[in-house]
């Protein structure tokens, strides 16, 4: 029923729960989990001097969130890894359709709630827009 799995990432603690969703679900299906790291814009800071530590540090602290987590998965399931630049719900979204993902599961809150609560959760867009099912993890 389910070939490829995304599993959007940010750290928080309800990312990790549904990254263990997703790691049983893989089991069961033998599908393969496409971990997603999106984070913020820095471009609002390009021409200045700390533009580039700025991206080069945001890229350091995704890769290592990426390489902590498929740690977490181990050899138990295959795993594919993106990490972006921009909005997450854009990026979720873009990603499920371009990967042929057939689920995506994230937790229901992660980093960035005051954002979540002004603009619209994550979770909710991704639901409301994705092309495919979404499980969301409480």
């Amino acid at each position: 029923m389910f070939s490829r799995i995304l599993v959007a990432v940010d750290g928080s603690e309800h990312a990790h729960r549904a990254l263990e969703v997703a790691i049983d679900v893989a089991k069961h299906y033998q599908a393969t989990i496409v971990l997603l790291h999106a984070f913020p814009h820095v471009s609002d800071f390009l021409g200045t001097p700390f533009y580039e530590s700025m991206l080069e540090s945001r890229m350091l602290i995704g890769r290592s969130l990426l390489e902590s987590l498929r740690s977490i998965i181990g050899d138990t399931v295959a795993v594919e890894e993106q990490l972006l630049q921009g909005p997450p719900a854009p990026a979720i979204l873009r990603v499920a359709d371009v990967e042929h993902c057939d689920l995506i599961v994230m937790g229901s809150r992660g980093h960035g709630q005051i954002a979540g609560l002004l603009l619209g959760s994550v979770s909710h867009v991704v639901t409301q827009k994705a092309h495919c099912p979404v499980m969301v993890v409480h």
